[in-house]
């Protein structure tokens, strides 16, 4: 990348970072790009040449969040890992995004006017769901379950949810809430010995670790 486009690029996340801080600032009302052209020191000319209009500018924050949380995401998963280390591994990537967001994510999900941003937000959920289905797929062949994989899906996206993130946060005192929800969430879909009673473990001749207890 030559100077010049590197110097846009910068541009560019200045003015998003901005975006970010001036909804914080402004909870429930509308924001303007004067306003976030001044925040970002920027003149309104210049954030014009990077985005057109204010839903351009919010759906360009929300896929820039998008991003970070799936490379977030597959930087921890260890796809040899067994079901319940890799539900532990989910969790605490969602928690740590939700954590480095803060504020910030919460003002960008409040937006109820934006279809392109409401497009946004379900596809990345779309995409939560989709990767917990994959790791309780493999747990429910391997016979791991001790409920329905379809209830084990709904338990493990609600969880991994900001939604919730946020309610156990402001319940917990000091306490490490992925670590909380991991222990809570693998108890209850995993049987405590890793086998379910009567299914025929294609492993059963390898030690396996115990799994959710």
């Amino acid at each position: 990348m030559d100077k010049r486009a590197a110097a846009s690029v910068a541009v560019r996340q200045r003015i998003v970072e901005a975006a970010l801080d001036e909804l914080v600032a402004s909870p429930g009302g509308p924001i303007t790009l004067r306003a976030v052209a001044a925040r970002a020191d920027l003149a309104l000319r210049t954030l014009y040449n990077h985005f057109p209009n204010r839903d351009a500018l919010l759906t360009a924050a929300f896929v820039q969040h998008a991003a970070l949380s799936r490379a977030a995401v597959e930087a921890l998963t260890v796809p040899d890992a067994d079901p319940d280390q890799q539900l532990r591994h989910l969790v605490g990537a969602y928690y740590t995004r939700y954590t480095d967001m803060g504020p910030r994510l919460s003002a960008l999900l409040g937006l109820r006017e934006f279809p392109a941003l409401a497009e946004q937000i379900r596809a990345i959920r779309a995409w939560r769901r989709q990767v917990l289905t994959d790791v309780l797929h493999a747990a429910h062949r391997a016979g791991l379950l001790a409920t329905s994989e379809p209830v084990a899906v709904a338990l493990a996206f609600t969880v991994t949810s900001h939604a919730y993130w946020q309610m156990l946060t402001n319940e917990l005192d000091g306490s490490d809430a992925a670590t909380v929800t991991a222990d809570a969430l693998c108890a209850a879909i995993f049987h405590c010995d890793g086998h379910h009673p009567g299914a025929l473990d294609a492993m059963a001749a390898e030690p396996r670790p115990r799994q959710g207890c």
